[in-house]
């Protein structure tokens, strides 16, 4: 059963939603045909949400961890207007699963059943050298494991069989300097060049190849380290906003889709077409016809 539930969720990947946006709904029929799912007679957003339930009782993946992450805690505690929310964030070498950004920053990084906590010691010491707090969100089986491995300082979420985030243990605030490598790192250029150029209120005018090292020079001579970290947020929430008009269009089982995956307009525009329609699904060929 663990095998066709991984079939199932493979609905929310990037690869299937992607396809879906183009019209290739390939995949959901295939899963049809072999009989490991029940398509005629729903809506393709009444399809998504009945699957969702399922998953959410029997399969507890990283995407139904992030999808709870955005509704209970960037849509319940915050807003699309005050928070923004960034997946698979590059630190370093390593990638943060969320990262909320509203006036600080907050790493989770989420260990299901299904994950190794390997690495997660690791993990944690390079996010507690960016983030101003850090939590670690993981099942009840994991927790004596996380109790061991995270520092005092890390805040611990237990989902528990309701699919409700349990406190364990607070964050605390970051106390230990702010890592300008790899800050830097964790920026794409135009990021950081913007970041370097308000800290010296100027234009940097340098070739490609050097400006990299100028803005690493000018972040790690910066001295106020609170106004270095309230720009690095506000240009994160800048350039990597939230697509909120697709977030409150599709079903609350795609929120975690709309932040983490990259549609082009056509495709999400698509996207949204498709799943605003409300008529039962019996032939996925004809449905599809109908949005061009």
């Amino acid at each position: 059963m663990k095998w066709e539930n991984r079939a199932i969720a493979k609905i929310f990947n990037s690869n299937v939603l992607n396809s879906i946006a183009r019209g290739d709904f390939s995949y959901l029929e295939s899963l049809h045909e072999q009989k490991k799912i029940d398509i005629n007679g729903l809506s393709l957003s009444d399809f998504y949400e009945k699957t969702y339930e399922h998953l959410a009782k029997n399969y507890k993946n990283e995407y139904l961890y992030k999808n709870l992450i955005i509704k209970k805690i960037l849509l319940g505690r915050h807003s699309l207007n005050t928070a923004t929310m960034l997946s698979e964030f590059r630190v370093g070498l390593k990638k943060a699963d969320c990262v909320i950004l509203n006036g600080k920053s907050t790493c989770y990084e989420i260990k299901t059943d299904y994950d190794s906590l390997i690495r997660l010691e690791e993990q944690l010491d390079s996010y507690l050298q960016l983030f101003d707090e850090v939590y670690v969100v993981c099942s009840a089986s994991h927790l004596q494991s996380v109790l061991n491995i995270a520092s005092p300082c890390v805040g611990i979420l237990v989902l528990n069989e309701l699919n409700r985030f349990t406190q364990i243990r607070k964050a605390s605030k970051r106390t230990q300097p702010l890592n300008r490598s790899l800050l830097i790192q964790s920026l794409r250029q135009e990021e950081y060049k913007q970041l370097a150029e308000i800290l010296v209120n100027d234009k940097i005018n340098l070739p490609n190849t050097l400006i990299y090292k100028e803005c690493l020079s000018i972040v790690e001579k910066y001295n106020d380290e609170y106004f270095l970290n309230t720009k690095f947020i506000e240009i994160l929430k800048k350039t990597r906003k939230n697509n909120d008009r697709l977030i409150k269009s599709l079903p609350e089982s795609l929120a975690n889709a709309a932040i983490s995956y990259r549609f082009s307009k056509k495709e999400a525009d698509n996207l949204i077409e498709y799943f605003k329609k409300g008529e039962p699904i019996y032939v996925l060929s004809d449905f599809k016809r109908e949005v061009k």
